[in-house]
């Protein structure tokens, strides 16, 4: 391992030790965003440096990464109270309830008798589940196992360690450098997000990777499969896979749907429940957008500007879907771009779905992203005083204006480039 790499672990280990201690940072935001913006640096100072990393280098920075999820995960949730809610429905689940049916909701009184610090902590307690049936599933196994936040959160991050293994195959398989894998392992957005707060797309992203190596193996029938268990775990990779349409045959997508729907058949009784809570996340939610603001304000209607632009991302996926030469994973990135730009929610660890990505196609404007995406917390502080919950569009300026400056420059050099 060079110096400067060492040095760059050094750092990320040093905010890794500040975040562990102190556990809950949404009242120590600024402090907070210091620190990350520190541990980014390191971050991007350890990509140049990995560049040429032996065999066991790369062996020694991935076990060093997987020490600092390790210490993330003994420590309470950083910035975000999610995985309370993962343990709830988990815990319900066990007792004979159904997360999707309004009459097992958290605040049903049926539940007084399993309130607790967890329960207290659960976001949103008049909301049925909003998270889809493999999530829901993995939940109550986990549960079953140990009911705690520590556990819940050790599981995901056993998720990113296999995705990790995954993408560390999917590289071999492309004959890309193997410090690409750093890209996703050093990742500060990955370490707060999931080790930090929990966050359960760490499964969607371990059924994503694999889908994409089915694909690099051409078994496409085991990709479809993943890509459903994807799909089933978080909704993102439903749409990122529909970039991948043409790859597949009839039979492989009627497969993957059964599969889908299996998965949805312990929860049917809930009725119209089972998707009660996404309606509403989608009718009510908005913040931290960008183009949804113009398109909402366009239309006049915000219902009608979801579906605009539900429809829009959708086009987008069948056009890159269409267009030869385009690889899974460009297709994905632009899929995912196109999500983000377009939905009326924009939290930050939706970036989560780039980090693997990255690791296989560079898009510097993309990994930045993963840098900023951090300024929405700054929400924290005016929220916690009683205001409103969004960010002004000084700090989404600030968030999207350097990535979009990026990009541009990027697209300019390459078009100079190819004409010469």
């Amino acid at each position: 391992m060079s110096p400067l790499l060492a040095a760059a672990g050094t750092v990320l280990s040093a905010c890794v030790a500040v975040w562990s201690t102190q556990g809950d940072q949404t009242e120590r935001i600024p402090s907070h965003l210091f620190l990350y913006a520190l541990a980014f640096a390191a971050y991007l100072t350890a990509l140049h440096a990995g560049r040429g990393i032996s065999v066991r280098g790369l062996r020694l920075a991935v076990g060093l990464s997987l020490l600092w999820r390790a210490a993330l995960v003994m420590t309470t949730p950083l910035l975000s109270d999610d995985i309370y809610r993962y343990v709830w429905e988990g815990r319900i689940q066990r007792h004979g309830g159904n997360p999707y049916a309004w009459s097992d909701r958290p605040d049903a009184p049926k539940w007084e008798a399993l309130h607790d610090d967890v329960w207290e902590r659960v976001n949103h307690k008049n909301y049925t589940a909003i998270y889809p049936p493999l999530w829901q599933l993995t939940a109550r196994t986990v549960v079953a196992l140990r009911d705690s936040v520590t556990a819940m959160k050790a599981f995901s991050v056993l998720c990113e360690a296999l995705m990790l293994a995954a993408l560390a195959r999917l590289l071999r398989l492309r004959g890309l450098p193997r410090e690409r894998l750093l890209v996703a392992a050093w990742s500060p957005l990955a370490l707060v997000e999931i080790a930090g707060s929990g966050h359960n797309e760490a499964l969607g992203l371990l059924f994503l990777i694999l889908s994409l190596v089915a694909l690099e193996q051409r078994r496409p029938l085991l990709s479809a499969l993943a890509a459903a268990l994807a799909f089933q775990a978080k909704l993102v990779p439903g749409l990122v896979a529909g970039a991948w349409w043409r790859r597949y045959r009839a039979w492989h997508l009627l497969a993957a749907g059964g599969l889908a729907g299996l998965l949805v058949v312990p929860y049917a009784r809930a009725e119209s429940g089972l998707w009660r809570s996404l309606g509403k996340y989608g009718q009510y939610w908005v913040f931290n957008e960008t183009l949804f603001a113009p398109l909402a304000a366009a239309v006049g209607d915000h219902d009608k500007a979801v579906a605009i632009a539900a429809s829009l991302v959708f086009i987008v996926a069948v056009v890159l879907g269409a267009r030869r030469g385009t690889t899974p994973d460009a297709a994905a990135l632009g899929v995912l771009a196109a999500w983000l730009l377009l939905t009326p929610n924009v939290l930050p660890w939706y970036a989560l779905w780039f980090v693997p990505l990255l690791a296989l196609r560079e898009t510097p404007a993309v990994l930045l992203f993963t840098g900023t995406a951090a300024l929405a917390y700054l929400v924290y502080p005016g929220w916690l005083a009683g205001g409103p919950w969004q960010v002004p569009w000084s700090v989404r300026a600030l968030e999207y204006g350097p990535c979009i400056a990026l990009m541009a420059v990027d697209r300019l050099r390459g078009s100079r480039k190819a004409r010469a």
